[in-house]
């Protein structure tokens, strides 16, 4: 019976300090500011690392919930290329190009498990892609898959980001 007691409270213990010392990580991985690694713009280290122009993580809505842990960016769904075709994790969704080409274009394929579609809507342009960014909404005004985040960016980070777009090709 003493052996089970210590064994119960070797694991309590084990357990305690693991949630603890994942607290410490999240809070740190969070609050940390930009490591000396550099980008050629604002809007590339939003777009590869969903930090601001503070260097702090950017807040959303919405989302995959890993992203409330682990931080997100446009690249960790859309790629670093923009090409998408990426299963965005813990979904069955596959992320689309967000390419400047792709979003002009008013066509973009779904390729997620359970519909096989092409979504048309009118094509982008630099306010509606804010628009997808920041209200989740796409040119005809129709709400964006739940997947995909609701930015809180200023609008100086909004249009770095869609500078940036337009760069990818």
């Amino acid at each position: 019976m003493k052996k089970n007691k210590s064994l119960l409270f070797v694991a309590v213990s084990l357990i305690a300090i693991g949630l603890i010392g994942m607290s410490v990580l999240f809070y740190f991985s969070n609050s940390r500011t930009l490591s000396t690694r550099s980008f050629s713009s604002l809007g590339e280290q939003i777009y590869n690392t969903g930090r601001g122009e503070d260097g702090k993580l950017i807040s959303f809505s919405s989302g995959p919930h890993w992203m409330s842990m682990h931080g997100g960016s446009c690249a960790s769904c859309h790629g670093k290329k923009g090409k998408g075709d990426i299963r965005v994790d813990m979904t069955d969704e596959i992320a689309p190009a967000i390419t400047w080409d792709a979003l002009v274009k008013g066509e973009h394929e779904h390729k997620d498990e359970e519909k096989n579609h092409k979504d048309e809507h009118q094509p982008y342009n630099e306010e509606t892609v804010k628009k997808a960014i920041i209200e989740g909404k796409n040119p005809s005004g129709d709400s964006l898959n739940s997947a995909m985040p609701r930015w809180k960016m200023n609008d100086k980070e909004v249009k770095e980001v869609i500078k940036f777009l337009k760069t990818l090709d």
